[in-house]
């Protein structure tokens, strides 16, 4: 194993503390560990720490679309805050849907797996909505000149 592998850790079933896989028995109970279950076990919380990470930037990054729609009135940079609120109008979409595709499946009790569902569901679809409105905004409003013609 080298540095630069990811540490392969999951919950003790007997005592429920965070051991490493490659132990044959948990430090803090003494419970056998059946090292089948172990790497399985440590790959389920690998994701699920995977996709609680990817859940806290998705919020970090709607939280910078109110930023960036900030920066719209600010004079010498509402060039700059216009184009940032587009793109990340349209990324927090597609990375909650990138989310739901790669994490939906798993199935897991922990309170922080809970708590990033809700978090994806909560950001993704409301900023959805948004896109579309802005969407509309901008091609009603780009399409108006034409329409009389």
């Amino acid at each position: 194993m080298s540095m630069f592998d990811p540490v392969r850790v999951f919950q003790c079933p007997n005592c429920n503390e965070t051991i490493d896989a490659s132990a044959l028995q948990c430090r803090f109970c003494s419970a056998p560990i059946d090292p089948d279950m172990a790497e399985a076990a440590s790959a389920v919380m690998a994701k699920v720490n995977q996709a609680c990470s990817d859940a806290s930037f998705i919020k970090t990054t709607a939280w910078a679309i109110l930023v960036a729609f900030a920066f719209r009135f600010v004079p010498i940079v509402s060039g700059l805050g216009s184009m940032a609120f587009l793109i990340l109008l349209v990324a927090v979409p597609a990375m909650a849907l990138r989310w739901w595709t790669k994490f939906a499946r798993i199935v897991s009790s922990e309170a922080d797996f809970r708590r990033a569902r809700r978090t994806v569901a909560a950001i993704g679809i409301p900023v959805s909505i948004l896109l579309v409105m802005v969407l509309a905004v901008l091609f009603l409003g780009l399409s108006a000149p034409f329409r009389n013609r």
